[in-house]
């Protein structure tokens, strides 16, 4: 969820906070698992599992299929509601135990939120309800997904490799990937996701006809501050694609909101 938003909720909280309570809509977990697991070794693997034969080369989702049959969703679910490193922070000894952790329940909480949406487009429809006013159970605590990647995911970690791991479902977002964030490779595998970012034509490219001037993704701008540790944002698109120069111009690409459903598979 991105802060351009983030400001027009918060006005929005503000101005009817007499009501918000009222708002809120706490999803629960559809299904219980009997115990967490052992630590270090969150499953992980069972929401890969959920992705399988699901998201394309592309990202692209079948989200038709994940509705059909979504056992292994609301499993996974299960657990991300039965610990988190915040309440058994026992399980989750490293950091990217963690930050796993934060990224899958991210990623499969916003696709429960379309699923849970028969006949959704895209969330730019529902954006209020969809970031902010619909709460899920993450280790005891009823969380919505911009709380959870701008109260905990971001403050936490401090990475902003996060910008291109966390997926709302929507097209302006990274490439969802067809497996799950592992604990083991998790470096490896955000510098994969940030390299396939910003190597993609409609994430960043040259602009036509103004040489020097680079286009580049929304996320970019509106999240410009959690660059500035890697020398802002150009140095940080440099160290994954050296073509740009590190005090290259830039210009921002319109976000695309539309929800990354494969052809005929929505929701």
């Amino acid at each position: 969820m991105r802060s351009s938003l983030a400001g027009a909720l918060t006005a929005l909280a503000l101005t009817l906070s007499p009501l918000v309570a009222g708002c809120f809509k706490y999803e629960k977990p559809l299904v219980t698992v009997p115990e967490p697991p052992s630590a270090g070794a969150f499953p992980n693997e069972l929401f890969s599992e959920v992705l399988a034969g699901r998201v394309d080369e592309n990202g692209k989702i079948d989200y038709a299929a994940i509705a059909a049959d979504r056992a292994g969703l609301d499993r996974f679910l299960g657990y991300v509601a039965k610990v988190s490193p915040e309440s058994d922070p026992d399980l989750f000894p490293a950091k990217q135990d963690a930050m796993a952790y934060y990224i899958n329940a991210y990623n499969a909480l916003a696709i429960r939120g379309v699923i849970d949406r028969p006949g959704l487009k895209s969330v730019d429809d529902i954006k209020v309800e969809y970031f902010f006013y619909t709460r899920y159970n993450i280790g005891g605590r009823k969380l919505d997904l911009y709380r959870l990647e701008n109260q905990v995911i971001r403050p936490r970690f401090n990475d902003p490799r996060v910008h291109f791991a966390l997926n709302c479902q929507s097209g302006g977002c990274p490439i969802f990937p067809q497996t799950a964030f592992l604990s083991d490779g998790l470096d490896d595998f955000l510098d994969e996701q940030t390299t396939k970012f910003v190597n993609h034509p409609e994430k960043v490219r040259p602009k036509a006809g103004e040489e020097g001037v680079w286009e580049v993704s929304q996320i970019f701008e509106w999240y410009a501050d959690d660059f500035e540790g890697a020398g802002g944002v150009p140095a940080f698109i440099h160290k994954y694609r050296d073509e740009v120069p590190a005090d290259a111009k830039l210009e921002y690409i319109p976000y695309d909101w539309a929800l990354i459903a494969q052809a005929g598979k929505g929701p």
